[in-house]
This record gives C-alpha cells, structure tokens and sequence, in this order.
C-alpha cells in the first residue's frame, strides 16, 4: 500500500473563512507605513520567541536579558559540556549546576538566540519550499547552535523518543521511528515541493509544522523548528512578509490543546481540525499586528459590546440566540469585536467558542 505523503483535510466553511479573513488582516498590515512595520518588527520577533520556548516548556515570560551571553561555537565545546537541545532537558541532566539561577538564565539566553535568529532566517524562506530538507537541515543548525553537538545539529534522529507533558510527564504521542525519518522527510519534501504551489499559505505552513512535529526528524528542538518552518512560509508566500504575525503568542495560551492536538490529528489521520486551528492562531496574530499599527476599521454595535462584556465565554449560538441576529450578522459583528480587541476565538473550536477579553 502507498503511504500518502501527509494525511488529508477538508476544506471546511470555517478554513475556507479563515483564509479570506488572514488575507484581508495581511492587507491591512502591509498598508501600514513601512516605517511603522519596521518599528514593530523587533517587538513582534521577540514575542514570537518567548511563546514559542514557552510552548515547548520554558519557563520564559518575557525575553531574557541576552546582553554579554555568548553563545558557544559547537566546534569548540567540550563534548562532555554540551547542553542539550531543550530547557526541560536541562533541568533533567542530574547535573547540580544546572539548577542554579545563573546557569539555567544561561541556557534559556542561548534557546531565545538560536529562536530569534530562526526567525530572521529570510534567506532561508523561499528555499523551504525548493530545496526542503537542505533548508530544514540549515534551520535546525541555526535554532540550536551552541545547544547541541554540531553532530547533532541537522542531522537525522537516531534515538526513538515520546513527547511528554513536560508538567505531568505524560506521553502525548510517538513520532515516526528512526529507521522511517528518511521516508517520511522525503515524502513531505516532495509533497511541499510539488503540490505546496497548488495550495494557500495557510494551508502549506500548517501541513509543514505539523508534519515536523509528528515526524520529530532531529534529536532535539523539533518543536520550535516546526513552528519556525511554518512562520517563514507565511513570509515566503506573501501572507506575513514582514513577520509581525506571531501567531505563537496565540498558540501557546494553551499549550496541552497544541500538542494533543498534533497526537489527535496523527491518530485521525486528517489534518483539518489542525488546519483550522493554526489558521486561527495566524489570524489572531495578523490581527494584533494590525491593531498595533492602527489600520483596523472597527465599527462596534452598541448592544453587542454590552453584551460580551457580561459573558466570559459564550458561543455563537449563545450570541444568535439572546441577541436575535441571523448567522451572517453574527458572523459579521464577531468579527467586529475580534478586530476591536474586545474578544477572541476559543483555539480548536472550529469558530464556535469566544472568550471575552479583560480591559
């Protein structure tokens, strides 16, 4: 039987939504002036790589002071001092130096070096979608130099691993067993290679990020390499050129639901619920973005904004039901009040869940 190079999705109203509205918020971030992106860029990036540690278990809540921290050249390391690729890793070395303030600052200094300078990989965004494996190989060196052996860095996992809870220790899922990475790398390699130009930006980022994350094709940092893949697709394809998205920060409100929804997706073999939910974190950040920067038009009923100002958390049947709005208006005036700030979307909830947000 021929194994499908990535499972399949449907494209259900909700993505099919989602995608116009990333558009319309990707239009409005890019007529902002540029020197008002450019301001924002650093900001944007720094957000970015502290949610992105935080969702694979760093303690980080804001980034860390990198000032006079130099990050160690993998060739002049003393195998026998290399850090590993993770903060949890770290702090499960056994090593009694690892639990001191200092040296734990230390690690979580060069982890928000290697992600930044992920991030700012534009020279390596285009070649993700021609020459895949090559590009991942020199991200994955990028994302952890100074954290692993330069043995390590890029080069196919060689141990069989679990991803664990990192709170509870729970296994949340297996990735593909080592003798299976080249097969799986390959058919996704091809996959983004040949179909990635058929479909929409949306769509090709979250096929990449969550492929990486159940392939787990490098001994380490396989998460925050996914999700860093997936961002600079969404420069490469025009929908974040600028990098102001940070979709990460939307992510990694609830990080359990992030990653069991990769071990839901690998057991239903369809990515669609996935899909939705990664498009809703980059509308989320597209929308702070643009919020930031002041190019939201917003035009708030009355009524609606009392009303959600009642409600910590409601559906959109609640909102059709008690104010008395048909499923377009609903949609149109939810839509308002995510523009304004005033709620957002439940993650994974296919659209039907909000929160409101505190002032």
């Amino acid at each position: 039987m021929t194994v499908p190079p990535v499972p399949r999705f449907s494209r259900t109203p909700h993505l099919v939504e989602l995608v116009a509205e990333t558009e319309r918020l990707a239009q409005a971030v890019a007529g902002a002036p540029a020197e008002a992106r450019a301001a924002l860029r650093d900001g944007r990036l720094d957000a970015a790589a502290v949610a992105t540690l935080r969702l694979d278990g760093s303690p980080l809540h804001a980034p860390p002071d990198v000032r006079g921290i130099e990050v160690p050249d993998p060739d002049e390391v003393d195998p026998t001092e290399i850090r590993p690729g993770t903060w949890l890793d770290a702090m499960r070395r056994g090593n009694d130096e690892a639990l001191e303030d200092d040296a734990v600052t230390e690690v979580q200094a060069i982890e928000f070096i290697g992600v930044r300078a992920g991030l700012g990989s534009d020279d390596l965004a285009d070649d993700l979608l021609a020459e895949p494996l090559e590009a991942l190989s020199s991200l994955h060196q990028r994302i952890t130099r100074g954290l692993v052996e330069t043995l390590q860095a890029g080069r196919p996992r060689r141990s069989e691993q679990a991803v664990h809870d990192g709170r509870t220790g729970r296994i949340i899922f297996f990735p593909s067993e080592p003798a299976d990475i080249p097969r799986d790398a390959a058919l996704l390699a091809g996959w983004l290679v040949s179909a990635a130009a058929r479909e929409h930006a949306l769509v090709v980022s979250g096929v990449l990020q969550h492929e990486i994350l159940r392939i787990h094709p490098f001994e380490a940092a396989n998460g925050r390499l996914a999700r860093t893949a997936a961002r600079l697709v969404l420069r490469s394809r025009g929908l974040d050129p600028d990098g102001l998205g940070a979709p990460e920060v939307a992510l990694a409100t609830d990080p359990i639901g992030y990653h069991d929804e990769v071990a839901r997706t690998i057991r239903r073999r369809d990515l669609t619920i996935w899909l939705e939910r990664w498009a809703e974190a980059v509308a989320a950040g597209l929308r702070d973005a643009a919020r930031d920067l002041g190019v939201l038009d917003v035009d708030v009923r009355d009524e609606a904004a009392r009303w959600v100002l009642q409600r910590p958390a409601f559906t959109i049947a609640d909102y059709r039901a008690e104010l008395s709005v048909g499923p377009e208006t609903a949609r149109a005036e939810l839509g308002a009040l995510l523009d304004a700030g005033r709620v957002r979307r439940v993650l994974g909830s296919r659209g039907l869940r909000f929160e409101t947000v505190s002032s």
